[in-house]
C-alpha cells in the first residue's frame, strides 16, 4: 500500500516558557484512570488518526519533519509490533509504533524509502520541537515497556492496557504504571565563573553541567548538594531551581538549578569526573555564540545548554 504517505499537522497549543527540548508536548493528553481499550481502538480505526513509527527509539523523518503516517499504515507493519496512544493533537488521535523487531536496519525498515530513521539526538537538529516532544514520548513509552514485561508482584507476563498507559497482570491483577527518574542537573557558579565537568564516557573537552540521581526520600534540592559534593567537593549555596525536561535516555526527568558555591576548591571523584574546571561567564557566552574556544558545549537540545544560556542572559 504504497500511497501511504507521511502526512503533517500543526499545533495549536500555546508556547510555554520552559525552553528545553523535548517538552511543551503539543499533545493533549487522555484521562488513562478510565478504560479506554475500546476507545483505543476505535481511535486506531479512525482514517484520520496519525501514526510516527520509531526503529530502535529513532523517528522516520521525511522532508524536513517526523514522518507522520495515516492509521491506515499499521496493516504494513508486522502485527505484533507494540503500539502505544500518546493522546491527541489538534483533534486528531497520534499514536506511535515500535517497528525495532521489523527489520534488521533502518534502511530496511517499512517506509525508508519515503525517508530516513535518524538517531533522536541527530533528528533534534532536524524536526520541530512539537514534533521531538511527540517523538520523545512515544520513545520513552516503548523503553518502558519493553523493561517491564513481567509483574513485579508475581512474576508472570504483563500486558499493555489503554493505549499503552499502563501494563496488566492478568495472573494476579496488579496493574503497573510508568514510572521516570528523577536527576538534578546543576550549573555551580562562583564569583562570575561556572563549573563544568565530564564523565569518563564524554570525549575529552566536552564539559556540560554536573547532575546526578535523586535517592529516595531525598528533595531535588538536597540531591543537587550531594551530588555537586560527592562529584566535585563543592558546597552548594542558594539552590535555585530554574525549569525540567523530559529525557527519554531512557527514562528521566531533569530538574535544573542555578546555585552558588563557597569557593572553587575542587576534589573530584574519578569515577564520576575525570575533568572539571571553572569557565568564566565571557568565556560561555563566545562558545554559546560560535566562537572557537578550548572546549565544547552540549548541544541545544540539552537541559545543560539552557541552564547556561538563561545563567549568561543574567546581570
Amino acid at each position: 500500500m504504497r500511497s501511504i504517505r507521511a502526512a503533517r499537522y500543526q499545533s495549536a497549543m500555546p508556547a510555554f516558557e520552559n525552553p528545553n527540548w523535548f517538552a511543551n508536548s503539543p499533545i493533549a493528553r487522555l484521562n488513562n484512570e478510565k478504560a479506554l481499550d475500546e476507545e483505543v481502538a476505535e481511535r486506531l480505526g479512525d482514517p484520520t488518526s496519525l501514526l510516527i513509527p520509531l526503529w530502535r527509539g529513532d523517528p522516520l523523518v521525511t522532508g524536513g519533519a517526523a514522518g507522520f503516517l495515516s492509521a491506515a499504515a499499521r496493516s504494513e507493519f508486522p502485527a505484533d509490533c507494540p503500539i502505544v496512544l500518546l493522546g491527541e493533537r489538534g483533534g486528531v488521535s497520534i499514536f506511535a509504533i515500535d517497528i525495532s523487531d521489523a527489520a534488521a536496519s533502518a534502511e530496511t525498515a517499512p517506509f525508508a524509502d519515503i525517508g530516513a530513521y535518524i538517531p533522536i539526538r541527530e533528528a533534534a537538529g532536524v524536526i520541530s520541537k512539537d514534533d521531538l516532544a511527540t517523538v520523545g514520548h512515544g520513545r520513552w513509552l516503548f523503553e518502558w515497556h519493553r523493561k517491564h514485561r513481567f509483574c513485579a508482584n508475581c512474576g508472570a507476563q504483563t500486558n499493555i492496557r489503554n493505549g499503552g498507559a499502563k501494563r496488566r497482570c492478568d495472573t494476579c491483577e496488579t496493574e503497573h504504571f510508568p514510572r521516570t527518574d528523577p536527576v538534578a542537573i546543576v550549573v555551580a557558579i562562583h564569583e562570575g565563573a561556572c563549573l563544568l565537568g565530564r564523565g569518563p564516557h564524554f570525549p575529552p573537552g566536552f564539559l556540560s553541567a554536573l547532575a546526578g540521581f535523586i535517592e529516595a526520600a531525598e528533595t531535588p534540592e538536597e540531591a543537587a548538594k550531594r551530588e555537586l559534593f560527592e562529584e566535585a567537593g563543592v558546597t552548594l549555596t542558594n539552590i535555585r531551581y530554574q525549569f525540567s525536561q523530559p529525557w527519554p535516555f531512557p527514562s528521566s526527568m531533569m530538574m535544573g538549578f542555578l546555585a552558588e558555591t563557597t569557593s572553587r576548591d575542587l576534589t573530584l571523584d574519578k569515577d564520576e569526573i575525570v575533568e572539571a574546571r571553572w569557565i568564566d561567564k565571557a568565556d560561555i557566552r563566545a562558545a554559546i555564540a560560535g566562537e572557537e574556544r578550548d572546549f565544547r558545549l552540549p548541544p541545544n537540545f540539552t537541559i545543560a545548554r539552557q541552564l547556561l544560556e538563561r545563567w549568561v542572559s543574567q546581570s
